[in-house]
């Protein structure tokens, strides 16, 4: 008798168990899809060099009125490279590039920096770093550029961008 009532146990503790790992990567994959989603739609920029300063780049077409995404908090990810192949070509390309052990289960960030930290100014800039949209049509592989003097309390630092233009 106790050994048909530890079976019975040992079966619903299976069951439970087999209950929670299906839950648990049902979650899992629901995360990645997540990932995904927001590789493709929000990672619009990548850091370069112009002028032996470092620059923002977009990686595609940008419509005026889009948001970049400049302004994205770093966030460590989790998408198996094996579902790769649902990243847009620019981004799983960088992710590579920066993140190359992401072939054998590495974690990730992306975007891989505040990019709004290495925006440009130019005065005739391309890009509202106070709404996070483009300010008119940036083509590929065009820098992006802000106006500081349009930021609230420039004066203040007027003289420090003055030195660094």
């Amino acid at each position: 008798m106790n050994y048909m009532k530890s079976d019975i146990q040992t079966r619903a503790e299976r069951r439970r168990e087999e209950r929670l790992r299906k839950e648990y990567e049902k979650h899992k994959q629901q995360k990645i899809k997540e990932a995904i989603i927001m590789l493709n739609g929000a990672v619009k920029t990548r850091l370069g060099a112009s002028r032996g300063k470092v620059c923002v780049y977009v990686m595609r077409k940008i419509k005026k009125g889009d948001r970049l995404y400049a302004n994205s908090i770093p966030c460590m990810l989790d998408v198996p490279y094996e579902m790769f192949d649902e990243i847009r070509p620019e981004v799983k390309e960088m992710i590579l590039e920066h993140f190359p052990q992401v072939i054998n289960g590495s974690h990730f960030m992306c975007p891989d920096t505040l990019m709004q930290m290495y925006i440009q100014h130019d005065d005739k800039p391309n890009y509202d770093a106070v709404n996070d949209k483009a300010l008119k049509y940036i083509a590929k592989g065009e820098e992006v550029t802000q106006d500081f003097s349009k930021m609230k309390d420039w004066d203040k630092i007027k003289s420090v961008v003055d030195f660094i233009s």
